[in-house]
């Protein structure tokens, strides 16, 4: 997709699942937060895996890198064609034992108040049972007196979707009219249950409140057939592809199967994109171009019946379904050359200031030419999927340096490494993950006992610092 003809593509483009985490170094000790970032990392290769050779070349640096600041998510919304997003807190208060949340909705509110006209609040009203049904009908209600009309109900943190326990709060989200979005499928990351949300229980909310507006995140995946059937009954149900989109780039067969069934059971109406996004322009650009730029394969069209998809159901299946839900004029779109025009009058760092911020703050020379030193380090390795934790181990001898670095179950060794007085080291070798070997060289510094280094792979960069 063209930089250039993104506003120009036709297609207006709502995100209810834009996720902002907030700063997580206060809640990163837990070990169900460590839980949950160990289970992330097995999504490289189901997410990676069949990616044309020239698919990461497509993204620039900083849409790999993650950020917390919710500008960077503006930013890829201007680069890829988003009119609005949706932004969500993650709550995931079992992962800190419910002591704790990664981001508050008030948080997310003042995301909103930056840039009003391109992002709209999606408040996280989890857990519901575990903090009281009243308060989150309280919040609910807080929230739509603030203008709110979409919400989040995470249930894998705290009971079955279809828990009776919960009628209350859906009989008074149903009353205010509500757009009330649900994790279906499976948690994707404990210590959240999967059990809590399988696509069948969404079919119990939907015949007791058919006037309740449901978005079922992720297509129900993997029981996307049963969340088909349980779609097909109620028109009140919307399936929502959010997380699965890039697979129409990587896997466009399986995308394929995906949404021609959908489009089968449900057809164009009743289908909302979505990115699912945490953190990196890269998830938002690819859930752009993977819809922009999708067609169902002819082969398949004739094998299972599958229409063809038409820039009407595109335009559908982008913004205008949801647009019609939260009520958002979908005929004007949100950014373009004026949107443009105010990117270039923010102010950019320069490479000399940025050396020379370094050289002030460079530490004295070492001497080397003592014995060989081994360290250990814990590390935490900010890749395209999310943070892995992991561990360095690295053996200095004059100004050489070897080592071992250690994550996602693989140990890679690298030798014939250089450090000098400074700090400055310069290694090489090969990482081991689940879908093969990646060749990367690593630049960075070892100082005061840390570690801060980038290694550039074919696939990004990944950033490796000490805890």
């Amino acid at each position: 997709m063209s930089e250039h003809s993104v506003w120009e593509d036709g297609f207006f483009k709502i995100d209810p699942e834009c996720h902002i985490i907030g700063d997580m170094s206060s809640v990163e000790h837990f070990p169900g937060v460590q839980m949950w970032w160990r289970a992330i990392d097995g999504i490289m290769r189901p997410t990676l895996q069949g990616a044309p050779g020239d698919y990461i070349s497509k993204f620039e640096p900083w849409e790999m890198t993650k950020s917390a600041d919710p500008e960077n998510i503006l930013r890829a919304m201007d680069k890829y064609g988003v009119d609005v997003a949706c932004i969500l807190p993650e709550s995931m208060m079992d992962t800190t034992g419910f002591t704790s949340r990664w981001c508050t909705n008030g948080d997310a509110w003042k995301a909103v108040q930056a840039h009003p006209d391109r992002f709209i609040l999606n408040p996280n009203l989890s857990p519901i049972k575990r903090r009281g049904v009243k308060n989150a009908i309280w919040e609910l209600e807080y929230w739509m007196d603030q203008g709110t009309k979409i919400f989040k109900y995470y249930s894998p943190e705290d009971t079955y979707i279809n828990d009776p326990e919960l009628w209350p709060f859906y009989k008074r989200a149903e009353e205010l009219g509500a757009v009330l979005c649900l994790h279906t499928g499976f948690s994707w990351g404990p210590p959240g249950k999967s059990k809590y949300c399988y696509p069948t229980q969404v079919d119990d909310v939907a015949r007791d409140f058919p006037e309740l507006k449901i978005v079922a995140f992720h297509m129900g995946y993997p029981f996307t057939d049963a969340m088909n059937m349980v779609a097909l009954g109620h028109p009140n149900v919307y399936l929502c592809l959010s997380l699965l989109v890039p697979w129409a780039v990587t896997v466009p067969y399986k995308f394929a199967h995906i949404l021609g069934e959908a489009m089968r059971f449900v057809g164009p109406d009743r289908i909302i994109w979505g990115t699912d996004s945490a953190g990196y322009g890269l998830q938002i650009g690819a859930a752009a171009m993977g819809l922009a730029q999708f067609q169902i394969p002819d082969e398949l069209q004739w094998k299972y019946g599958y229409l063809p998809l038409t820039d009407e159901d595109k335009r559908k299946i982008f913004g205008g379904n949801l647009g019609k839900l939260l009520g958002i004029d979908t005929t004007l779109r949100r950014g373009g050359k004026a949107s443009e025009k105010a990117l270039q009058g923010r102010p950019v760092e320069t490479t000399s200031q940025v050396q020379r911020s370094a050289e002030a703050s460079a530490p004295a020379t070492v001497d080397r030419s003592g014995p060989p030193v081994t360290e250990e380090f814990e590390v935490v390795m900010s890749t395209p999927i999310g943070s892995i934790n992991g561990k360095v181990i690295t053996h200095i001898e004059g100004e050489r340096i070897s080592g071992v670095i250690s994550f996602m179950g693989q140990e890679n060794e690298f030798k014939n490494g250089v450090i000098d007085g400074n700090g400055n080291v310069t290694f090489s070798g090969e990482m081991k993950t689940p879908i093969g070997k990646m060749a990367y060289t690593s630049t960075g510094k070892m100082v005061d006992g840390k570690i801060q280094a980038v290694a550039k792979t074919k696939l990004g960069s990944i950033e490796i610092r000490s805890k």
